[in-house]
């Protein structure tokens, strides 16, 4: 034991050294925020770019990644070692790379429930958005008669609380691709799934808040406004948000609790959506479209959701 101590210290010294010297050369010749250095495009055929990280986020999560990186070289056998490369090369932006860490891993594991969910939602953030339902359902398979766990979270929130559940996010990730390619019904469906996990406990109401806010829209899609509005009962303006205010005030604008000038404040793509979908659901296409193309190309690695719903505009032209 004192000896694969020792070289798992070693390694991880080694790695993080080089991981230091690199940054330490590259940190002068990053581009701005902005600049397009990553291939690929979004749904709509904006370039994809890399994530404005400011210096010392980015060396933070490159030591990480170079921490993962030596943890998998030692411990290939281990689960959790495939997880954490591929989830550390997705903070990073480095989807298609996740992707490719994740099915390595399940080709020794394809059982794993857990690969699955996270090559699921980075599936997803590359716009492969049926192979990334397929993984969410074929988790949701493999859990079945598991008990279900708590996911840890990669970067900690505030309170160091974790969220989400393995399952209730496997039902949440899979309803919200399902967005992607108009199946409303299992939007909703599988939004409802998440909500009603035994292990929620949602003590801040940021799930909960997530996912009324998703509610609402697919609801809204269905021309069910009878539950739309039900969806968003439980959402009120002093829950204890941790991460998700956003959803929040999405949801309280939706809720009407919220006005529209208030919310034209907030640059986010959750809030500024929000006011797009409101805009769609009211038959505003040509107002709703232009701002889901603002969204798009304001954000590194664009929107999907506005992306999705944009081409839907489009085709029903």
């Amino acid at each position: 034991m004192q000896r694969f101590s020792t070289a798992l210290t070693m390694s991880l010294a080694l790695a993080t050294g080089a991981a230091q010297a690199q940054i330490a050369d590259r940190d002068a010749a990053l581009a701005p925020a902005g600049d397009t250095l990553r291939e690929g495009q979004t749904l709509i055929g904006t370039p994809l770019s890399e994530p404005g990280f400011s210096p010392e986020l980015r060396r933070e999560l490159e030591l990480d990644l170079a921490i993962a990186q030596a943890t998998l070289e030692l411990a290939p056998h281990r689960e959790d070692s495939w997880i954490w490369l591929g989830r550390r090369l997705g903070y990073l932006g480095r989807f298609e790379e996740a992707v490719e860490v994740f099915t390595e891993g399940l080709e020794r594991f394809p059982d794993s429930y857990k690969l699955r969910r996270f090559r699921g939602r980075h599936l997803a953030r590359s716009r492969q958005f049926e192979a990334a339902i397929a993984d969410y359902t074929r988790g949701l398979e493999l859990m079945d008669g598991v008990q279900d766990s708590f996911e840890p979270d990669g970067i900690a929130n505030a309170y160091n609380l974790t969220l989400g559940t393995f399952r209730s996010n496997l039902h949440y990730y899979r309803a919200q691709t399902s967005f992607a390619i108009g199946d409303f019904e299992m939007l909703v469906a599988g939004m409802q799934a998440a909500l009603d996990q035994p292990l929620m406990m949602d003590p801040t109401g940021d799930m909960g808040v997530a996912i009324a806010y998703w509610l609402y829209i697919g609801h809204s899609l269905l021309g069910d406004e009878a539950r739309a509005s039900a969806a968003l009962e439980p959402v009120h303006a002093d829950l204890p948000i941790i991460e998700n205010r956003n959803y929040l005030r999405g949801a309280l604008f939706f809720k009407g609790e919220i006005s529209r000038e208030e919310m034209e404040t907030f640059p986010g793509a959750i809030e500024q959506f929000a006011i797009a979908m409101s805009d769609r659901l009211a038959g505003e296409d040509e107002a709703a479209e232009t701002r889901m193309e603002a969204i798009v190309r304001a954000g590194a690695s664009g929107f999907w959701p506005a992306e999705a719903e944009i081409l839907r505009i489009r085709a029903e032209r």
